[in-house]
This record gives C-alpha cells, sequence and structure tokens, in this order.
C-alpha cells in the first residue's frame, strides 16, 4: 500500500516470558501493520552491537522507531536517535522488570490485568509526542539514571532468573543484602561545587518513579536538569528509614538523602575503582563523567502522562 508508513522494530529476545516471545513479537508486528498501517523491519539486539549498529544512521528511512524491551534495549534505541540528533520519534513496548522510563512516561502500570502491548500501542495511537532529556556517563547514554555504591550495585545485581520470578521483589531483596556493606568513599563535583561523601549509594538520575520507590516528586524528564540522591546510611536507624521509605514507596526528605538537581555531575572513588550502574546494568566505572543532553529524543507518552 502506498500510504504506509515505515517501523523499525528493534525488540531484546532475551526480554519477557520464554514461552510466550514468539508469540508477543507476532502480535506487536500484526497489530502495527494490520491497524496501524505500518510496514515493519524487525531487528533484534545481539551481544557486542552498538547502538549505532542496531538503529543504523539514527533510523534514517523510518517514520517511527519502536523498543520492544527492558530498559537496557530502550537505552540502546534512545542513545542512538540521541547520538545521531535524530527528529524520528520512538515507541516504547516494556517487557522488562523495572521499565523505569516506560512508567515514568506512564506507558507502564503495576497491574497484572493489563496487556503491556496494549497499552504501548494504545499510547502510539492516543498518546503525544514530547521530547525528554537524556544522560551521558563517560560517553554512554542512559535513560533512567546511572550509580555508584552497595545500593547500586543491589540494582543491577539480581540475575535475569530472579527478576523473571520475583519481578521487583528481586531488587529489594538483593538491597537487603547491602545492610553490611560499608558505605564508599566519594569525591562529588556538582555544578562545580566539590564535597567528599561517605555513601550507601549514589545516583544520578533522570526519573523519579523507580517503582519500589519514588526518589523524588519534582524530577522532569524535559527540564534539561538531572538529580543528584546521595543515600548514607551510618546508623541501623538510617536503614530502618530506608526500608520504611520503600515501604511507603517514598525516599526522598531529610537525612541520609541528599538531592540536588544539576546539568553536570563528576564522581570519583577516594579508594579502589568502583564499577557503575547504567540503566541497570553495569557499565564502565568510576571515574564518572555525567552530563545532561537536553531534549535529545522525541518519545511517544501516554495521554494521560
Amino acid at each position: 500500500m502506498k500510504n504506509r508508513r515505515k517501523a523499525l522494530l528493534v525488540y531484546n529476545p532475551q526480554s519477557g516470558p520464554a514461552t510466550d516471545r514468539a508469540a508477543w513479537l507476532g502480535e506487536i508486528v500484526d497489530k502495527f501493520c494490520k491497524e496501524l498501517n505500518f510496514n515493519v523491519t524487525v531487528r533484534a539486539t545481539k551481544p557486542g552491537l552498538t547502538a549505532s549498529e542496531i538503529v543504523e544512521d539514527g533510523g534514517a528511512g523510518f517514520d517511527l522507531i519502536v523498543a520492544a524491551g527492558g530498559d537496557g534495549t530502550i537505552r540502546l534505541v534512545l542513545g542512538a536517535l540521541s547520538q545521531a540528533k535524530s527528529d524520528i520519534p520512538a515507541a516504547i513496548i516494556p517487557f522488562g522488570t523495572g521499565n523505569q522510563l516506560a512508567r515514568n512516561l506512564g506507558i507502564s502500570q503495576d497491574n497484572l490485568l493489563l496487556d503491556p502491548v496494549e497499552l504501548a500501542l494504545d499510547a502510539i495511537v492516543r498518546g503525544r509526542t514530547r521530547s525528554i532529556d537524556i544522560g551521558s556517563m563517560n560517553g554512554h547514554p542512559f535513560c533512567v539514571g546511572v550509580g555508584v555504591g552497595p545500593l547500586s550495585d543491589a540494582v543491577a545485581a539480581p540475575s535475569r532468573e530472579d527478576k523473571a520470578n520475583w519481578g521487583m521483589l528481586a531488587y529489594v531483596g538483593s538491597m537487603v543484602q547491602t545492610i553490611a556493606s560499608a558505605p564508599v568513599e566519594l569525591r562529588v563535583t556538582a555544578d562545580g561545587d566539590t564535597f567528599d561523601v561517605k555513601a550507601s549509594g549514589l545516583f544520578v538520575t533522570n526519573v523519579g518513579n523507580f517503582g519500589i520507590a519514588t526518589v523524588s516528586e519534582t524530577v522532569e524528564l524535559d527540564d534539561g536538569l538531572l538529580d543528584l540522591f546521595i543515600i548514607t546510611l551510618g546508623e541501623f536507624g538510617d536503614y530502618l528509614d530506608l526500608g520504611f521509605g520503600f515501604a511507603n514507596s517514598f525516599l526522598g526528605g531529610a537525612a541520609p538523602y541528599y538531592l540536588k538537581k544539576v546539568k553536570s555531575v563528576q564522581v570519583s572513588s577516594l579508594r579502589a575503582t568502583l564499577p557503575a550502574n547504567v540503566d541497570g546494568d553495569f557499565l564502565g566505572s568510576t571515574p564518572m563523567s555525567i552530563d545532561v543532553v537536553p531534549s535529545a529524543v522525541k518519545v511517544i507518552c501516554a495521554e494521560t502522562e
């Protein structure tokens, strides 16, 4: 058909239940072709492929880029579009455990009765396109956030099997195991302001809602800023406060929490080199140079987001 638009569907073959993978992939392609009038090109992610290899030439020749998978897949796709300075909009079909960016765009909901494919397609049909910021850590793009320290390690630690079996509880269980971990000693420069801190976890985020808790109620995806969030747990009562924060789904507030809106952050370890967590995956290490890329990509979000 002459008037058909062209969509590139990038999917992670490891996301979603293995028994249903072929079914949901076929369902997506079928709906895009029959209901949305697209011709669809399907491309799978593979270990070792760079973002630019997955989304060649910034998606030139396509009207829509669709990322189906978890936050890692979405990071690759949006990172490629950002690096290419592409104006092509991206749609997200969340099949990960956390689905952090999709959650903050109003696409993913904690309701087992809702079909994530239907929610995503509804956003494509009835939602709106908006430009959002992304971050960059040592040249690696990120959509959700980067972190360092025991609590950050706990976010990236759960195995694929644990996340499949336990969902968000896999992260909580992993964090509980950090109680015996000593804080790390960091030197932080936030928009030119340098200070040393002992931190159980340091995070630089572009979203406020992390599923298990809300870090800050003032985080915006398109304000040209990132949020520096530091947790320092020194006494047992601090761990209780953190536990109550998770229970109440809100972590922001009084010490041991530190929040600051920033454009640029440099983080170095005063002792051993530490692994970096980028959108839930271990990627790189300290020292970390983190910057915001304002209005980096166009994404489709839910109408009521």
